[in-house]
């Protein structure tokens, strides 16, 4: 899986959001991104998978690339098998009445088998054993952030995009996402992480890309970007308290 990104721009009505946006993402990185509040960072995980331009109108130029599969020329649904999308809140994301029925939904509706086999299979990697037939929610917000995780999995994508995925959580239930990230990224998947927190994002990513004013100014491994102490201090992102 290799996504590729270039000369990507786009505006909503007259507002340009992304500008002039290249770069290659090889498959099995777990790479980061990380800017201040605005600066395009989910407009750009929109354009990754589909969303933009196919449902999210606007003026969009250039080409995002899933191996050779141009975003601009399929549709969202068709993206979904190759690209997992994780949203900030999840109740974006979920509208099942069971657990089960939610994780179940994206295999069944891709048309894929063996959906017991990939329920069980998610909800293990993700730590739900035991709550497939509970209600989304009446779960902890971390145990629902996971059911969107897992249904992810359950269709088997190569690459997965999470859109802050702890925004909301303390830092007991944000430690556990990460660590489910890392696992399924050892595992073979690519993952691409948008964070805010840059603790988290120095301890699990080896790479990163900082985004400012809707350009990605600095595109380097974890050490070199997070040891960048003026880049952070210009585009308002915290330094990290520890390097690993």
């Amino acid at each position: 899986m290799e996504i590729t990104v270039k000369s990507l721009n786009f505006s909503y009505t007259k507002k340009k959001i992304l500008k002039n946006i290249s770069f290659k993402i090889e498959g099995g990185e777990f790479v980061g991104l990380v800017g201040s509040t605005g600066c395009g960072k989910t407009t750009l995980a929109y354009c990754l998978n589909g969303l933009i331009p196919n449902s999210i109108k606007g003026k969009f130029s250039g080409r995002v690339m899933i191996n050779d599969f141009d975003t601009k020329k399929h549709k969202v649904s068709e993206m979904a098998r190759r690209v997992g999308f994780v949203f900030q809140d999840p109740d974006w994301q979920i509208f099942s009445l069971s657990v089960k029925d939610e994780i179940e939904f994206g295999p069944r509706n891709l048309g894929l088998d063996k959906i017991n086999k990939r329920v069980k299979n998610a909800l293990k990697i993700v730590g739900l054993n035991g709550l497939k037939n509970e209600e989304p929610n009446q779960l902890s917000q971390g145990q629902r952030q996971k059911v969107c995780i897992a249904s992810v999995l359950a269709t088997d994508p190569e690459f997965i995009i999470l859109d802050e995925p702890t925004s909301q959580l303390d830092y007991k239930n944000s430690k556990n996402i990460h660590n489910i990230l890392k696992k399924i990224n050892k595992e073979g998947k690519t993952v691409f992480l948008i964070e805010h927190d840059t603790d988290f994002l120095a301890e699990y990513c080896s790479r990163i890309l900082v985004m400012n004013d809707g350009r990605i100014v600095k595109d380097n491994t974890t050490k070199k970007v997070f040891s960048d102490v003026r880049l952070l201090k210009k585009t308002g992102i915290k330094i990290p308290t520890v390097m690993t």
